[in-house]
């Protein structure tokens, strides 16, 4: 793509890393760059905010529970999906905010990343809160409001110290907060 173009010498290694290793991997040198949403993001690392999103309901275009935005009541009957990247987790923001009001919904899976998300809930009856800058403008999903407000997140590029100041990371920040606000567009 753009940034091979741009810096054809670049190795570019995408891992999955809960914030205490990816904390270990940058002051050892095994890591120059992170991203993590702020909350829960590891202090003791240079910090860039990309982008902020928000959560939506989506499931199959054809789902027949999301012809419009469903009650307090439907929504916690529908099987939810949800992402929990420390691995099995059944509990998130919408499961905090529903506790709140005494409520809690039906989560019937858990995976450990977003990727490959949506081609699980075409194939299903499934539903899952997704940032709506993931589901946006796909035509084979359905995509409507939850019935309770979910705090949204910010996503953060982190990166160590030691490359703070070296010129070609410097550039690689720019090339990649600019693609980032491109792609937002």
């Amino acid at each position: 793509g753009p940034l091979r173009a741009a810096a054809p010498g670049t190795r570019l290694a995408i891992v999955d890393m809960n914030p205490p290793t990816l904390v270990r991997k940058a002051e050892q040198g095994e890591l120059d760059l992170a991203f993590h949403i702020a909350i829960d993001a590891p202090p003791g690392l240079r910090q860039r905010p990309l982008f902020a999103d928000r959560y939506v309901l989506a499931g199959r275009a054809d789902h027949p529970r999301l012809r419009r935005r469903p009650t307090l009541k439907q929504f916690c009957a529908l099987e939810h999906v949800i992402v929990s990247p420390d691995g099995g987790g059944f509990s998130g923001p919408t499961d905090d905010a529903l506790a709140k009001q005494g409520l809690a919904r039906n989560v019937v899976l858990s995976v450990p990343r977003f990727s490959g998300l949506a081609a699980m809930l075409v194939d299903s009856d499934l539903v899952a809160m997704l940032p709506q800058r993931l589901v946006a403008g796909n035509p084979a999903l359905a995509v409507v409001e939850a019935p309770l407000a979910v705090p949204g997140f910010e996503m953060l590029m982190l990166w160590p110290e030691r490359v703070h100041r070296d010129p070609a990371h410097q550039w690689l920040r720019e090339h990649l907060a600019r693609g980032v606000s491109i792609a937002l567009r």
